[in-house]
């Protein structure tokens, strides 16, 4: 039977959660009182889940080319790995797990179309969350920022870095929600974290993801 290693980090959380890091390692984040034999049933009910996740993170280590872009390549879009394959279209397109790439475009024409979907998908996350907050900001912009995914000013101004665009939905709405509550809350006080949660009472999940995953800001 193929057993699946795993390293156990345990804290005062309630639920177990299973991450893989930029190695495609598991690592298993599990409540003090939880049993050794519950998080081996959970990592066997979830081994599928984990080989897939660690096979597209070998995939994409042994074909990621950060200076060119060659058919085979890959790149990661709103959480999932796509293959890269060269063809004679005049835009980006989606086809299952590949995505047809214009066979002009070069690694800054692919950073442009990364910023214009960054764009488009965080305009809609925030207007999601202003209106479900009842909260306002100023204006929001894009960052090429590697250390931080994003920030909110003392005047409600929002930045995101554009690299956002290679996490999950779920994840960016972490983050939106996130700079969205300082506006109110300057600090990681509590009433900030009540505000977060109050909003996704799950966001420690996306924490933990952000955690696992911040090499995805140096891919690109």
């Amino acid at each position: 039977m193929n057993v699946i290693p795993y390293r156990i980090i345990r804290s005062n959380r309630k639920s177990i959660a299973l991450i893989i890091d930029n190695s495609a390692n598991l690592v298993v984040r599990a409540p003090n009182q939880a049993k050794d034999n519950e998080i081996r049933n959970l990592v066997e009910k979830k081994k599928r889940w984990i080989t897939n996740k660690q096979h597209k993170i070998f995939s994409f280590d042994e074909k990621h080319n950060p200076v060119l872009i060659k058919t085979g390549e890959s790149i990661i879009y709103l959480g999932d790995t796509y293959t890269i394959i060269k063809d004679n279209v005049s835009d980006m397109q989606f086809s299952n797990t590949h995505i047809l790439v214009p066979s002009r475009y070069c690694k800054s024409d692919l950073i442009t179309w990364l910023k214009s979907e960054a764009k488009k998908v965080l305009a809609e996350r925030i207007a999601k969350y202003v209106s479900l907050m009842g909260t306002k900001y100023s204006m929001f912009k894009l960052s090429d920022a590697k250390a931080r995914w994003g920030s909110c000013s003392a005047k409600g101004n929002l930045n995101f870095a554009w690299r956002l665009v290679m996490c999950p939905i779920t994840v960016i709405d972490y983050v939106v929600v996130h700079e969205l509550s300082h506006i109110t809350y300057k600090n990681h006080n509590s009433g900030f974290w009540a505000r977060v949660k109050t909003v996704l009472p799950n966001y420690k999940e996306q924490q933990d993801w952000l955690k696992a995953n911040q090499g995805l800001m140096e891919i690109i």
